[in-house]
């Protein structure tokens, strides 16, 4: 067995320097920065950062996302920049300021292969009526001459209580067929905690059929685990509502904690079995999914996923974000956009456009960390794809070894490896052992 030398998941050398594998791993089990976060600190990335922005001419095939940052309200387990939604003018300016960035992007940039686009936020659907129909807008226009690959997926995301039949009627002409709705949860007392408002079932049902009845072809429900006040019991309600409501696909997150800089309430032994109730409920009532991963569907076909994100946690593609903070990444690096790490965000609008403010070129044992977290929520990873960031292939055959040989992972084609029941438990662990490379 070899031991580990260089760059680790967590960007420094001193922790893991001869450590062997197995010693790496279980020093990590049961510290809760191990999710899906990536980098831990922003600082870890601070030697890599450079002036101006990410190149995508030698992208060939990438996707789109457009972040709309306001919210009706301000959930506190919400990781990502977001503010109360702002007047209708402040709206307008917002999306014209993306509607130019994307199309300075596009006069840049030429020939590519679009594979995905979806918006997300905050809650677009926060946006007025009006403002809303601008976005729809935007978002056909940035399609406008573009090449779609045939398994593009657009989505969009909302909550029950900022949707309108008009809304609907706009993202569906539009050419969405893809609604992701956040519940979190079915627990009014656990939202409470956590400051969101409580959408009744009665609300929720009538929504889902408007949307069907608008041409939705899938809807998708958010939950998540390791909330405040969470427990078996409001597990289980969540689980007898999907049952009820018969959404086609779902989606489970799991808190994290060092992203919103709060104390972990579950041990990972906690979480391993609050994700497990989720499994086994979803799996009775006929969803599909394999053990470890996030997203299930009622077709066996589909990942339950937009197809950006498919792209983004399968293969690793590039992507280009448009708007406050929006994250990008092009095979050398990742980009985060005018407004990553405010604390007043309201204060970073600007009328002329959000351009990349934090620029990293990566390394290819950071370009592996980052594919690593992400391909976390799916729990699987692809063998070419660590090979193509050139990590050392001596190592990851070491650690694929180790992780074989331990029960944690077993391999489900050439290039495909699945995360296993034991492996799941401590996957953040797991999955960081391959963020190593030379």
């Amino acid at each position: 067995m070899v031991n580990i030398c260089g760059k680790g998941f967590i960007g420094t050398t001193s922790s893991v320097s001869s450590m062997t594998i197995a010693e790496l791993y279980q020093s990590r089990k049961d510290d809760p920065r191990w999710n899906t976060s990536y980098p831990l600190n922003p600082s870890d990335w601070e030697s890599y950062r450079v002036p101006g922005s990410l190149s995508f001419e030698n992208e060939q095939r990438l996707s789109f996302y457009i972040h709309i940052p306001f919210c009706r309200q301000l959930c506190s387990f919400c990781e990502y920049t977001r503010m109360l939604c702002p007047d209708e003018c402040t709206q307008r300016e917002y999306l014209l300021a993306i509607a130019s960035d994307i199309e300075r992007f596009k006069h840049k940039y030429q020939g590519f292969t679009l594979l995905g686009f979806d918006i997300g936020g905050g809650t677009p659907t926060a946006l007025s009526e009006s403002n809303f129909s601008l976005l729809m807008q935007t978002y056909q226009s940035a399609l406008s001459g573009l090449v779609l690959d045939n398994a593009y997926e657009p989505s969009i995301e909302a909550t029950f209580n900022t949707l309108s039949e008009q809304k609907l009627k706009a993202m569906s002409n539009a050419g969405f067929r893809r609604l992701s709705l956040g519940v979190q949860s079915s627990c009014s007392s656990v939202l409470r905690q956590h400051q969101r408002g409580y959408s009744d079932e009665p609300a929720m049902a009538a929504w889902l059929n408007k949307a069907w009845d608008n041409g939705i072809q899938k809807v998708n429900l958010d939950f998540m685990y390791g909330l405040d006040g969470q427990n078996r019991t409001t597990i289980r309600q969540d689980i007898d509502l999907i049952s009820r409501l018969r959404p086609q696909q779902v989606t489970l997150y799991e808190l994290r904690p060092n992203m919103i800089s709060t104390t972990q309430n579950f041990s990972k032994e906690a979480l391993f079995d609050q994700y497990s109730q989720y499994y086994d409920g979803l799996i009775a009532m006929g969803y599909k999914a394999r053990f470890g991963q996030n997203t299930f569907s009622v077709d066996s076909t589909d990942e339950g996923v937009s197809s950006y994100l498919r792209e983004r946690m399968l293969n690793g593609v590039a992507y280009k974000g448009f708007g406050m903070s929006a994250q990008s990444m092009n095979s050398s690096g990742v980009g985060y956009n005018w407004g990553k790490l405010a604390s007043a965000p309201q204060e970073k609008l600007r009328a002329d456009g959000y351009p990349e403010q934090f620029t990293y070129l990566l390394p290819p044992a950071e370009l592996a960390a980052k594919y690593m977290a992400i391909s976390a929520y799916n729990g699987s990873f692809s063998i070419g794809r660590l090979k193509n960031l050139a990590v050392d292939e001596t190592l990851l055959n070491e650690i694929l070894d180790f992780a074989i040989d331990e029960g944690l992972l077993y391999r489900g084609s050439i290039d495909r490896i699945f995360v296993t029941r034991k492996g799941f438990k401590h996957y953040g662990a797991l999955f960081s052992l391959f963020s190593l490379g030379s």
